[in-house]
């Protein structure tokens, strides 16, 4: 099932210019296409919108934690689960940012739709580790 959500399309389009631009390496990317993928299957949101939120979402983490993706894959299984949730909660909350009306209801809808899409992501590692 998929929402649709009430974004701002204005700051839609701004984003999908900005992916646009972007040179990214190979790490970022593959992150990038699989969590978007994941999204743009929970709520209605252009891929390029999506792709720029996840991006935004993988730069902040690497600021935050002073840390490359590339770090990612040689982490513990906790810290490699706790790094992955990390960056889709701020994915999360940067598209919260560029909801419109009804925002409360959105936000709860979009908190459920990112669940789901971490819990996919959780069964797809596991199936890859198998």
């Amino acid at each position: 099932m998929t929402y649709a959500l009430n974004f701002n399309r204005e700051e839609l389009s701004s984003i999908q210019i900005n992916y646009a631009k972007i040179n990214f390496k190979p790490e970022q990317l593959s992150l990038i296409k699989i969590i978007s993928k994941l999204i743009c299957e929970q709520i209605s949101i252009p891929p390029l919108a999506m792709r720029s939120t996840t991006w935004f979402a993988l730069i902040e983490w690497q600021k935050k934690e002073n840390k490359l993706i590339s770090e990612i894959p040689t982490m513990s299984i906790a810290n490699k689960l706790k790094a992955t949730k990390d960056i889709f909660n701020i994915g999360k909350e940067r598209l919260k940012g560029m909801l419109n009306y009804p925002k409360e209801q959105s936000e709860i809808l979009l908190d459920i739709c990112f669940e789901r899409a971490f819990k996919y992501f959780l069964e797809n590692i596991n199936r890859i580790r198998r």
